[in-house]
């Protein structure tokens, strides 16, 4: 999948610059995807998540690359330990655990503390997440938690892979995550087969798939 080049025209410099960056490193095969190959969590979800992560942060964050590389680092692990294309609840604390022993066994990846804490609490419910961050980070929770909405938000733009009812916008954190409502929709049309978004849209019917 490559996402077209009018999706960046516009863009600030920092934000191709990233997307590139860890675009390239997901497709180097340097991290291990557990379901690198499906349709629902592959690649081509993983590179939307990101350009969400991104572009959404970017609103919220401006020029903070810390805050933008540990989203876009998030984006790149989050569900990469998925065992299976249901809830699984607790692929984000595999994840969180995968993407600390490779920051510890590839010191050219830098670590940054937000990220275990952003894919740790993905998968469940907002109140747990913020409570941990709470706890966690002190006076910097505030900002940590500005991440975890943006991050959220950012997984849930791309619900519209699941079908025409994939996304409930209702449930969206941030008002720059609202205004890319139709813009994520058709960044899903635009990267996926016709014929697979077809075939999803009908097993979400008949299964319920979730994020």
């Amino acid at each position: 999948m490559r996402i077209p080049d009018r999706y960046f025209e516009k863009q600030p410099d920092i934000v191709v610059r990233l997307f590139c960056k860890w675009r390239d490193y997901m497709h180097s095969g340097a991290v291990d995807y557990s379901r690198g190959d499906s349709c629902v969590h592959g690649m081509n979800h993983y590179e939307r998540v990101l350009f969400h992560v991104l572009t959404v942060g970017q609103d919220i964050f401006g020029d903070d690359e810390e805050a933008l590389e540990a989203l876009a680092q998030a984006a790149v692990w989050h569900d990469s330990r998925r065992q299976d294309e249901e809830l699984d609840t607790g692929h984000g604390a595999r994840a969180a655990v995968y993407y600390t022993d490779y920051c510890r066994a590839h010191p050219d990846v830098r670590f940054h503390d937000e990220v275990p804490y952003l894919m740790r609490y993905h998968d469940l419910d907002d109140s747990v997440g913020q409570a941990a961050i709470k706890k966690g980070f002190g006076g910097n929770a505030p900002r940590v938690l500005k991440m975890y909405e943006v991050f959220k938000d950012a997984d849930a733009l791309d619900r519209w892979r699941l079908g025409s009812r994939g996304l409930n916008t209702k449930y969206l954190r941030t008002a720059s995550a609202r205004q890319k409502v139709d813009e994520a929709r058709e960044l899903v049309n635009s990267t996926e087969d016709p014929c697979v978004l077809k075939f999803i849209d009908d097993e979400v019917r008949r299964n319920w798939v979730t994020d």
